[in-house]
């Protein structure tokens, strides 16, 4: 059968702007991270902390970008695939960017790896150590590198750290009543994008010694 005219046009669309993050947005930032973590002892401290944003920014269009082609392509045949991220950047929490980001490979981590390790489990020390082994295979998942599995295990200390705070967090920071919400809101945003920006330099740097 003939593929719908809208689907083959929202394909095309989703194809060119998957083609525009990655060849003008990822490759223009990633030169700089690129020049930088392929040799860190050359850089000074300000490009240093340059290229920790320039490599969160690369990334994500990188592989947004590889994922919006790939799922315009499907469209151009017919097939519709599921989608991969949703503005990770935008999340609050943590535990909000891991159903953000990469969504297809959390839900296979998820359904492969969390629930048969038990999932929640009986308490919250049997969660907790689930979520974490969890993500050291997302982790092991990207690469055969120690730096890795680090990066995906300092994420599961993260969300079990995220989902304790949830916990005990006093309701009138999220009842969208209280003026505390909105600097709240704010807070939890600007700490994710931090966590997440500075564990990202584990997941690009070749060695630990290139991570200090």
């Amino acid at each position: 059968d003939a593929v719908p005219l809208r689907l083959f046009n929202a394909g095309l669309f989703l194809y060119c702007i998957g083609l525009f993050k990655k060849t003008v947005f990822a490759d223009f930032v990633g030169s700089w991270a690129d020049m930088v973590f392929d040799n860190p002892a050359a850089a000074s401290p300000m490009q240093s902390l340059l290229a920790i944003p320039s490599y969160t920014l690369q990334i994500y269009f990188d592989f947004s970008g590889y994922s919006d082609m790939a799922i315009g392509l499907g469209m151009l045949f017919g097939i519709v695939l599921p989608t991969n991220f949703n503005s990770p950047y935008q999340s609050g929490s943590i535990v909000e960017f891991w159903r953000r980001w990469h969504m297809t490979l959390s839900t296979w981590l998820k359904d492969y790896v969390y629930i048969p390790l038990g999932g929640r489990g009986k308490s919250e020390t049997d969660k907790t150590i689930n979520l974490i082994i969890t993500m050291l295979v997302g982790g092991l998942w990207h690469g055969a590198s120690w730096t890795f599995v680090v990066w995906g295990g300092l994420h599961g200390i993260a969300l079990a750290i995220n989902h304790a705070w949830m916990k005990i967090r006093p309701p009138f920071l999220v009842d969208g009543v209280s003026w505390l919400c909105t600097p709240y809101r704010l807070l939890s945003w600007l700490l994710t994008f931090v966590l997440v920006s500075l564990l990202w330099v584990f997941f690009r740097a070749h060695t630990f010694t290139d991570v200090m």
